[in-house]
């Protein structure tokens, strides 16, 4: 049963006009964008002049799935002949939007926050729980305004919500379970500090109730802020990680996990030790809402990686079979560290590394680039393709020890980087999405 009838939009939004409304008029929820329109969705289309929503032109096609549209200006769409919710401003409307339909929903909200891993513990989290009744934002939509309108579609009648944040702006969902992955120097501006994104990542309690659960990874920087933040807010902390006293205990050499004195095997094969951690959020957050360890981790055992996070593909390029592992849709001072060293371990010979810089790394950027050098020694790579202004002390540093070559930029890497590729090479490529390596990625793919 489609939630949003003409009577809850005005409800939601107080002073919006509505045209062209027929009687029992319902939707299932709104959308910003044409390309991911479901069934009896309101679609948010832009006006001239702005950058919010479809562009009229391409939902032109998708009429006849179109339930109404919401804009700001109805003289613009009156032709369409569809039901029309004119606002004055969209991204207002649709945080109330959000905020109407979550004071209707009774189940579980979980949010998850953090630097690196957050949409690898959100799939986790939601494979482990999809079977009770779930929604979920796993399409990157993790912006205040992308929380809010990806609420507006999901169930109400649904056990779960499962929600990822960037920064805290979980908040807007209210959760009942907030998770924390991590914390590490990503999309720094100048002058700001780790410290500062700590507070900024712990506004993800700002709505919480006392007694709901905060799920902290214990060994993450600036661990102290997150746990006074979450005291604060009279939370009940669960924490994981590998010291002694965490609520679920990791064992990097084991592949395992420790909790309430048992230990549960996570896989026979090999676990990277960032990607154990995302297990161990999951199975935190299984254990507070009482679903078996061991069905969570069966529901987990054949988890494949996501792309640009990990994703891991046998192919043939240019007649040379390669493996290729694409972490190439970001990249910060941890993931980076972590990817590359699990990259070392796996593979143990023909390994091939495409490093790309990690921009947005505030003032510590070259420190940070720096500290990579002994990561990517203990990888042994049989060579090393650097891209990036950063990268290139780096690639000073390692030229006498392994194999390296150096690219100021995408653009001039892209009609080389074929050369560096042989058969039976295992490919690793990471950099920040803004340095452009994920053009590496589909090239090889395609």
């Amino acid at each position: 049963m489609n939630f949003w009838t003409k009577e809850n939009i005005q409800e939601a939004l107080g002073s919006c006009r509505l045209y062209n409304f027929p009687e029992n008029w319902s939707a299932s929820g709104f959308r910003i964008w044409h390309t991911d329109l479901g069934e009896s969705d309101v679609v948010i289309v832009r006006s001239p002049g702005e950058t919010k929503g479809a562009v009229k032109q391409n939902i032109l096609p998708l009429l006849d799935k179109i339930s109404a549209i919401m804009c700001t200006n109805y003289e613009n769409f009156k032709d369409l002949n569809l039901p029309v919710i004119e606002v004055e401003d969209v991204t207002k409307a649709l945080f109330a939007l959000g905020r109407y339909i979550r004071r209707f929903y009774k189940g579980t909200v979980i949010a998850l926050t953090g630097s690196a891993g957050k949409s690898t513990t959100t799939r986790m989290i939601y494979d482990t729980v999809k079977d009770y009744g779930a929604d979920a934002n796993l399409n990157l939509a993790n912006t205040l305004i992308a929380i809010c309108w990806n609420m507006t579609t999901f169930d109400i009648t649904k056990k779960y919500w499962v929600i990822e944040s960037s920064i805290g702006n979980g908040y807007a969902a209210f959760p009942d379970i907030a998770v924390v992955t991590n914390l590490a120097a990503v999309h720094l501006k100048e002058g700001q500090t780790i410290e500062g994104m700590a507070r900024g990542k712990s506004k993800i309690f700002a709505t919480m109730l006392p007694g709901k659960t905060a799920v902290l990874n214990r060994d993450m920087e600036c661990y102290e802020i997150f746990e006074a933040a979450a005291k604060e807010k009279n939370l009940n902390i669960v924490t994981f990680g590998k010291q002694d006293g965490v609520n679920v205990k990791i064992h990097p050499e084991e592949y395992s996990l420790e909790l309430n004195g048992q230990t549960y095997k996570a896989s026979q094969n090999y676990i990277p030790e960032y990607l154990l951690y995302d297990i161990a959020a999951a199975i935190a957050v299984s254990s507070i809402i009482d679903i078996p360890v061991e069905a969570s981790l069966k529901k987990l055992e054949n988890f494949k990686s996501l792309k640009g996070r990990g994703e891991t593909t046998n192919l043939t390029f240019e007649g040379k079979n390669i493996t290729l592992v694409d972490e190439a849709f970001n990249a910060n001072p941890l993931s980076m560290s972590a990817t590359i060293e699990a990259f070392g371990k796996n593979y143990d010979k023909n390994k091939v590394l495409f490093l790309g810089d990690m921009t947005e790394g505030g003032d510590k950027s070259a420190e940070y680039h720096l500290a990579l050098v002994d990561i990517i020694r203990k990888a042994q790579p049989s060579k090393v393709i650097f891209c990036g202004e950063e990268m290139k002390n780096i690639f000073d540093i390692l030229q006498n020890e392994f194999e390296c070559h150096y690219f100021e930029n995408i653009n001039k890497l892209l009609p080389e980087f074929k050369n560096f590729i042989n058969d039976n090479d295992n490919v690793f490529v990471k950099s920040s999405h803004a340095t452009g390596l994920h053009k590496v990625v589909d090239s090889l793919k395609n």
